[in-house]
């Protein structure tokens, strides 16, 4: 590498790291869990091993995703959503509270990743 290449990739990086702090893009937000509440309708099918979860606290949408008032989803491809969906379901039918990881979108909506229930 050249020194005036390096004095180049030196100068970029210096100016990413000056103006990092007065971007006007926000970065994405990591996953965040809801407050707790309990389930008021669970959904599956549309043709998939996915589940559509409504529950009693105020939505999460970390993710900017563009369905942000139909509640959550889980997403087949996810590895453990046969697990979360028996969760789900065993909280609903037993009154349960349930507090959900939400990371990122599927189907549009905020994106299922845990499940804790108590």
């Amino acid at each position: 590498m050249s020194r005036s290449t390096m004095r180049l990739a030196m100068m970029t990086a210096l100016f990413c790291g000056l103006s990092a702090g007065t971007s006007p893009v926000t970065a994405q937000a990591g996953p965040q869990y809801t407050q707790w509440g309990s389930i008021q309708d669970l959904e599956a099918g549309w043709g998939q091993d996915t589940m559509s979860i409504r529950h009693s606290a105020a939505v999460m949408n970390p993710g900017g995703c563009s369905v942000a008032t139909a509640g959550y989803a889980t997403n087949p491809a996810d590895t453990g959503h046969s697990l979360f969906h028996t969760l789900l379901l065993s909280a609903f039918l037993n009154r349960k509270e349930v507090s959900l990881l939400i990371d990122g979108c599927v189907f549009s909506k905020p994106r299922v990743i845990a499940v804790k229930i108590r």
